[in-house]
């Protein structure tokens, strides 16, 4: 019997040509999205759960409740996670890392291989314990894990690495030299296996702890924030009662009396205002947008849920369409129905018949959706910037698949099945059916909802687009056009000063910087306490950025004084002066600051000028206090070019730069590419949105079509009697559209609050971001309207336009 209901199916489809294509289109296109939106969401969910006991694996975080918002932080004191572990019997073990380029080492290098004398740049590197090897079960290709980094001035090299440098080599003893520094040589002491692509963990060289200290003090210094902590605890560890002993022991116990000793004032209520707080590993990826300075490098669980819900919508509207096309397409396969029951055929076999007809379909569309999916991999691999790709050895995908594709089938082909099944062969067989098919509160109910996604799509990709645009032409505070980076000009050493000279006499340069603090994400960073002069001890401390910059940043990035003056090389006191942003002025609440001076743990310094605010974070935060610095901080020189000519520029500047480093190629990038990339994640997401989104409504406008053409089919008889009896074309177009737009304004009524309340909610996470304005909406709803109009305008024009005798004649 089943194969005769699949050869009757078949049949059925092959007659219907353009109802089996439209389907088959819009469900392989809703199939293909979902399995590729699924793979990332798996991806991304998945962040570091391969990792032995990932569940017992936490990561420390600092919380910051003042002005009623959420700060968290992840940088710890040298002695934090040591002082857990010895405090508690939860934890088993802890580790630090630190891979903050403030530090030597950390960040990127320029290296030498032990015996060669070629520099090369790398990036990817941090100081760690060996307790991370430990608790993050590192495999090792070369070397003991157990002892890997135990000894002072050893490093462990990623598998990647060993490979680029020495081939099928054991590289284990030889040694590498960073930025020049032929003093400090660093013995490889371990190949490990490469991270995983779904880890938080990044690195492709671990520099060893042992033996290391940052400043004289710094490993025991609470007041020095310079390490991720990460803690191992026991199975069975009630997480939340720990997390909180473990935060009142640390602040009243260990860190409140190192700061009062310190001269930082303790606000009264501050243990309501901080807290210490545990973060499993698994959640970094997903789960850090209020972590500082970690917003572009992690993914977010909102976004997983909207693609989510995007991909599941797209199916949806796709099985919409089987359900719409098959009970308007009713009144064709009437006669059918009624002829089959007369000859005896039984309401439960009919039923059978068009489920089999629909989960035909569906598998049909299910296969050419993976195939899609197969083909598209790899642009949506480059389009998310994920190392994704369809898990073909899994087990369990291709049966996941074959039961969505039954349940689907089913689930979309019962309402149409019983539906068909239960029409009357005496109604059927006398023509009364038709006119009963012409209208469906479910079909109209059906395209609103369809039309009110494909809206809200709309107005997501719209305001995803603009807040993009804003993040990336609005005035920022600097100029990032025609400014050329020049990476890794430490190298030089005594040379640089000479370098920049000869830099400023090339035509074409207007002014030339150097410092590695820049208005970038990848740059220096470094926190410091801030306090006027005479008031250590009594005022709260302002919290800020520390930079160090020469006297040519300002002009080299554009940079406006409000107030005083800039650095000058002629003034030595300029050693000890600072000039600090407006957002500085404000905390530290100054009237008249020229002349006025500010402790920095200590030491004073007397402001000389004030900067403009200017956004050295992403945007999705507000800007910081700032303190500028005279000094050198050399790894970047930034070039302001005076011409549009840059090729002929960058010529001279690598001809320059081969005289004064012939063993090292020349690294460089332009500012305003750099500050588009700091918004990588962001821009990703806007394309893969606006894909799906194009994508919905694609498969919406099928389904509108399709169901205008039988409709329109339905109706000629009708259209034609009008049209005989004077009915202009314009009353033909108003009659055969205006149904459809009712639909579309209902749609577009349900959709503006439902987008509203999402896009506001993603926008929140942007401390500088547009506004969602009534035009926003009306220009979406426009675009709805119009993609409405034009899906329905050929069915109804061409009825409109057809000779009324070709439908009549058989009258």
């Amino acid at each position: 019997m089943l194969k005769n209901y699949i050869k009757i199916a078949w049949r059925s489809l092959l007659k219907n040509k353009g109802f089996t294509f439209i389907n088959i289109v819009g469900l392989s296109s809703g199939v293909a999205a979902c399995i590729l939106i699924t793979v990332y969401i798996i991806h991304e969910s998945s962040y570091d759960s391969s990792v032995a006991n990932a569940d017992n694996i936490y990561r420390m975080i600092n919380r910051d409740t003042r002005d009623g918002k959420i700060n968290d932080g992840v940088h710890f004191s040298a002695n934090t996670g040591s002082t857990v572990q010895n405090d508690f019997a939860e934890v088993i073990n802890s580790g630090r890392l630190n891979d903050n380029d403030l530090f030597y080492g950390a960040g990127s290098n320029e290296i030498r291989i032990q015996g060669r004398a070629s520099q090369h740049h790398e990036e990817g590197f941090t100081y760690a314990d060996q307790a991370i090897i430990d608790i993050m079960d590192i495999g090792m290709v070369h070397g003991e894990a157990s002892s890997a980094l135990t000894e002072p001035n050893t490093i462990v090299i990623s598998e990647t690495m060993a490979k680029k440098y020495f081939g099928d080599q054991n590289p284990i003893g030889t040694s590498i030299y960073l930025n020049g520094n032929d003093d400090q040589p660093f013995r490889i002491n371990g190949v490990m296996e490469d991270f995983a692509s779904n880890s938080h963990m990044d690195y492709d060289f671990l520099l060893t702890l042992t033996g290391v200290e940052f400043g004289e003090g710094e490993q025991t210094r609470w007041v020095q924030s310079n390490y991720y902590t990460y803690l191992q605890l026991k199975s069975g560890t009630d997480v939340v009662a720990f997390q909180e002993k473990m935060s009142n022991r640390l602040i009243n116990d260990y860190i409140t009396p190192a700061l009062k000793a310190e001269g930082f004032v303790i606000p009264e209520n501050a243990d309501d205002l901080f807290s210490m707080r545990l973060q499993p590993m698994t959640d970094i990826n997903l789960h850090s947008g209020t972590i500082d300075f970690e917003t572009s490098k992690r993914n977010d669980i909102k976004i997983v849920w909207i693609f989510g819900i995007v991909a599941l919508f797209i199916l949806v509207i796709a099985s919409i369409n089987f359900v719409n096309l098959s009970t308007a397409k009713s009144a064709n396969r009437a006669k059918e129905v009624g002829i089959k029951k007369v000859v005896g055929s039984s309401k439960r076999a009919l039923v059978q018949q068009f489920l089999t007809e629909s989960v035909l379909i569906t598998v049909l569309a299910f296969g050419v959706g993976v195939l899609l999916a197969f083909l598209i991999m790899p642009f949506f691999r480059e389009l998310s910037g994920k190392a994704i790709q369809i898990p073909w050895t899994n087990p369990l995908f291709l049966p996941i698949l074959i039961v969505s594709a039954l349940l689907i089938g089913v689930f979309a082909g019962l309402y149409p099945a019983f539906y068909l099944s239960k029409f009357k062969p005496s109604a059927v067989l006398k023509g009364k059916l038709a006119i009963g098919s012409k209208s469906s509160s479910l079909r109209s109910g059906l395209v609103i909802f369809q039309f009110a996604i494909s809206i809200i799509l709309i107005i997501g990709t719209l305001t995803v687009n603009q807040q993009m645009n804003f993040i990336l032409n609005s005035k920022i505070g600097f100029e990032k056009e025609q400014v050329l980076q020049l990476y890794g000009t430490n190298m030089l050493g005594d040379k640089l000063t000479t370098f920049k000279e000869e830099l400023k006499s090339l035509n074409g340069i207007s002014n030339v910087s150097v410092s590695d603090f820049l208005p970038l994400e990848g740059t220096k960073r470094n926190g410091n306490g801030f306090v006027n002069e005479g008031r250590d001890n009594l005022d709260e401390t302002v919290f800020g950025q520390a930079w160090v910059i020469d006297e040519d940043y300002l002009n080299t990035l554009g940079m406006q004084l409000v107030e005083g003056r800039n650095f000058s090389e002629d003034r030595s006191t300029d050693q000890e002066a600072t000039i600090i942003n407006q957002k500085m002025v404000q905390k530290l609440n100054l009237t008249d600051p020229i002349g006025k001076k500010i402790s920095r743990y200590g030491e004073i310094y007397e402001i000389i000028g004030v900067v403009e605010d200017f956004n050295f974070n992403s945007m999705t935060q507000e800007v910081e206090p700032l303190c500028f610095f005279l000094g050198t901080s050399a790894t970047i020189t930034s070039v302001k070019a005076s011409t549009d000519n840059i090729g002929p520029l960058l010529e001279s500047i690598k001809t320059k730069w081969s005289k004064f480093m012939p063993n090292m190629e020349l690294r460089y990038a332009f500012m305003d590419n750099s500050f588009a990339k700091m918004y990588n994640n962001v821009s990703r997401i806007k394309s893969i949105f606006i894909s799906f989104a194009v994508l919905a409504i694609f498969v919406a406008c099928l389904g509108l079509f399709a169901l205008s053409a039988f409709m329109v089919e339905q109706r000629k008889k009708e259209i034609s009697i009008r049209r005989v009896l004077g009915a202009s074309f314009r009353n033909i177009y108003k009659l055969l559209t205006v149904n459809f737009l009712s639909l579309i304004g209902v749609a577009v009524v349900i959709a503006v609050p439902i987008a509203w309340y999402i896009m506001s909610r993603w926008l929140e996470d942007f401390a500088y971001r547009i506004e969602v304005t009534w035009q926003l909406f009306a220009f979406s709803a426009l675009i709805a309207i119009i993609i409405a109009i034009c899906t329905i305008s050929y069915q109804s024009i061409s009825a409109a336009l057809a000779q009324p005798s070709k439908s009549l004649r058989a009258e």
